[in-house]
């Protein structure tokens, strides 16, 4: 198998048939590799208020797992009590109120815009690999309308299932963690120091191994994901079936699968640091679509404030605005990368729809060895 054939011929694909582009900067918003990631953090240490910022900090010589009293709630409790009436922006119970209602539509909210876009996904998953498979076989450019058409089947559904059963070692694992979080707090709360500080440091080991090994697991699922995949849009299989066909397919294949692999691994590798240099060329484009955002979010968010207003008092009215039109400012403000990661997500399926055909191909014209019959 000719791996830089494959690349040359993917980005073709992707530079020449733009209605791919669409389901691209779909795939770039639902399941990009580019992720706005928000960091929290919590009192910095300083300005100690003489009660040691609310820990129990024991004589010195006591052991350092006493440092935690995990079952003082008292300050939980006179927060749910009072009605964040001691909040530095001075909520009122009535604006506690009002608060949970407002965080209750958002929750709501989040689970519709989750199920639309695992919708999103799925369909453009779906597309993009049908469309290639058509562009590459007949030479035929399928349009958008027809796109959306192949995602919208039972496939996408196919899709998403398989996805799950890819996905479900990490959720085992969440469990396994979890157990083994409430076995080191059982050994906290009821053991000796001895047994504690050996559950401690036998949990952390045990915890380490455990994300280590699922670490490997999952990245091989994800490999034989691409396949399970393919067979399961191009042959229109079902899932037991596809996940049966792909597997047979790798393990025939497995050289030329892994020498794919580790192409990919290295083109992903070089197109961090490409695409990283590209965003830095693109900063004054990034100071526009910036202000864009500001503009685009701004009206709705000054509306939405306003509303607010009538049933919030203090900044409480502005921050619940600025959450709901925070994804609007993100989509404008950001577009460059995400047009950036829209011709990444396509590029790569591209690849792994060559690989899946060529391999398929490849297989056709094998010999096939006829049995001699012994005179």
């Amino acid at each position: 198998m000719d791996a830089i054939k494959i690349l040359k011929r993917a980005w073709h694909i992707v530079w020449n048939h733009r209605a791919l582009w669409v389901f691209g900067l779909i795939l770039a918003v639902t399941a990009g590799g580019t992720t706005l990631r928000r960091y929290g953090g919590g009192n910095s240490g300083g300005g100690s208020d003489g009660n040691n910022g609310g820990m129990n900090i024991p004589p010195s010589g006591q052991p350092f797992y006493k440092y935690f009293d995990f079952r003082d709630l008292g300050q939980l409790r006179d927060l749910i009590r009072d009605g964040f009436r001691s909040h530095p922006f001075g909520t009122t119970g009535p604006d506690l109120s009002t608060l949970i209602m407002l965080g209750v539509t958002l929750a709501i909210m989040l689970v519709v815009i989750g199920i639309l876009v695992a919708i999103g996904r799925y369909v453009a998953e779906t597309a993009t690999i049908r469309m290639v498979d058509e562009y590459e076989g007949t030479g035929t450019k399928t349009g958008v309308r027809q796109g959306f058409r192949y995602g919208w089947s039972k496939t996408s559904w196919r899709l998403f299932l398989i996805n799950l059963l890819v996905n479900l070692p990490g959720l085992f694992l969440v469990l396994l963690l979890g157990l083994l979080g409430y076995g080191i707090y059982l050994a906290v709360e009821g053991g000796s120091e001895t047994l504690t500080i050996t559950s401690i440091i036998a949990g952390v080991g045990i915890a380490f191994l455990l994300i280590f090994l699922f670490s490997i697991l999952y990245v091989v699922l994800v490999l034989l994901r691409n396949f399970f995949w393919r067979v399961c849009a191009l042959e229109q299989v079902g899932v037991a079936e596809a996940i049966r066909r792909g597997y047979e397919m790798i393990r025939r294949n497995w050289k030329s699968v892994g020498l794919m692999w580790l192409v990919m691994i290295g083109l992903g590798l070089g197109w961090s640091l490409v695409s990283l240099i590209v965003l830095v060329l693109m900063f004054p484009l990034f100071i526009m679509t910036i202000l864009a955002g500001v503009a685009v979010a701004g009206v709705p968010g000054l509306l939405l404030g306003a509303l607010t207003s009538l049933f919030l008092t203090g900044p409480w009215n502005w921050v619940v605005a600025g959450i709901f039109v925070l994804p609007i400012f993100c989509l404008v403000a950001f577009s460059p990368a995400i047009f950036v990661e829209a011709l990444a997500q396509v590029y790569r399926s591209s690849v792994w729809t060559l690989t899946y055909r060529e391999i398929k191909a490849l297989e056709t014209l094998k010999p096939v060895e006829v049995p001699v019959e012994k005179e």
